[in-house]
């Protein structure tokens, strides 16, 4: 019997594959203002996720070449590794894809089971496990070439913990790479923020200077990378992959409020620039918050979803020790599914309502 008023343009493989598609813009801007380690974290997270998926398919007597089509594997290591800091060493790169890959994904049953978004579960592993690191932000130096700079990144990913382990007295001057990663570290519009927060709550000096002194602004480099999330997001929209409601009601609301508190204070607040535009703003817009597997079935439960995950950000950028709050919010959100699925229902196609 034919249902011709179910109809579905796009296969999962053709979804899967269209987002990774849009991923590109924003991984070049990255690209362009971290290095080479950004590519290099992507393919060495894609090489590792299939890995991981092959041999957990096979333990599961699941058929590896027809689920490996549908490119879930590779869409989840790449927002894992878009969203990791360049340099993160390899070892800690495994550890977010098995939080991803296996537990996450397989051990609720694979692909459609998962509650919670697997990239997100992976990236937050590593940001309680290891703050230090995943808060470890260098940017590109373009006083070298390409190739010294994929060297030098491959060496720091693959190679400085073990030559350090090995040689005690190395120091943070590195005379292998003749670089000095302190010299162009970058702390981020959030994290700047977050010191700036505290240093306020500790020390009365540090707060007159601060609040006569100091504005949180957006810097070019993440102003781009949100830009080119968005404009990807936008492509997306456009081709029918994602549905509006929930980038909408996720910006909205985190618009609204941090417009609020910037009006009430400009001093104590980032305003709504500097949320957009810092951070993971964009790519959990359009690329994570949409996750179909992971967000509500109805309409009206995609705008409660994006408004909570909208509200989260706020509040933990805000009043947390956590200075991004993508991931935490999408997990917080994600746990909601089933009661705004089961308050927001509608009937089916030829039965009452309800």
């Amino acid at each position: 019997m034919n249902f011709p008023y179910i109809y579905n343009f796009y296969s999962v493989r053709k979804i899967m594959f269209l987002v990774i598609l849009a991923c590109i813009p924003g991984v070049v801007t990255k690209f362009y203002f971290f290095g080479s380690g950004v590519l290099i974290q992507i393919l060495f997270s894609i090489l590792i996720a299939l890995f991981l998926e092959i041999t957990i398919l096979k333990i599961r007597f699941k058929k590896v070449q027809i689920n490996l089509k549908d490119n879930s594997a590779v869409l989840t290591s790449v927002l894992f590794g878009v969203s990791i800091p360049p340099l993160l060493p390899w070892w800690m790169i495994i550890i977010g894809l098995i939080s991803s890959i296996i537990v996450t994904k397989h051990l609720y049953g694979g692909l459609g089971q998962n509650i919670f978004n697997p990239a997100m579960v992976g990236y937050v592993v590593l940001l309680i496990s290891f703050p230090i690191y995943m808060n470890d932000w260098h940017k590109r130096d373009f006083s070298i070439s390409f190739f010294n700079d994929l060297k030098q990144s491959a060496y720091v990913i693959f190679l400085k913990d073990h030559m350090d382990r090995i040689d005690k007295n190395n120091s943070i001057d590195d005379p292998r790479l003749n670089i000095t990663p302190d010299s162009f570290t970058e702390a981020t519009p959030l994290n700047d923020f977050k010191i700036k927060s505290h240093l306020m709550k500790d020390d009365f000096s540090s707060k007159k200077y601060i609040l006569k002194n100091k504005k949180i602004s957006v810097q070019s480099s993440w102003k781009c990378i949100n830009i080119s999330f968005f404009l990807g997001g936008v492509c997306l929209l456009f081709a029918g992959i994602i549905c509006w409601r929930i980038p909408i009601s996720f910006l909205t609301s985190l618009g609204i409020l941090s417009m609020t508190t910037y009006c009430y204070s400009e001093k104590l607040f980032m305003s709504p620039l500097v949320h957009f535009f810092s951070g993971g703003t964009m790519i959990c817009a359009f690329f994570i918050s949409t996750d179909p597997v992971t967000t509500s079935c109805t309409n009206i439960g995609k705008i409660v979803f994006g408004i909570i995950i909208g509200t989260l950000v706020w509040i933990i950028r805000n009043y947390s020790d956590y200075p991004d709050a993508i991931a935490f919010s999408v997990l917080f959100a994600n746990m909601t599914v089933p009661l705004i699925d089961y308050c927001t229902k509608t009937s089916g196609y030829g039965h009452n309502k309800i």
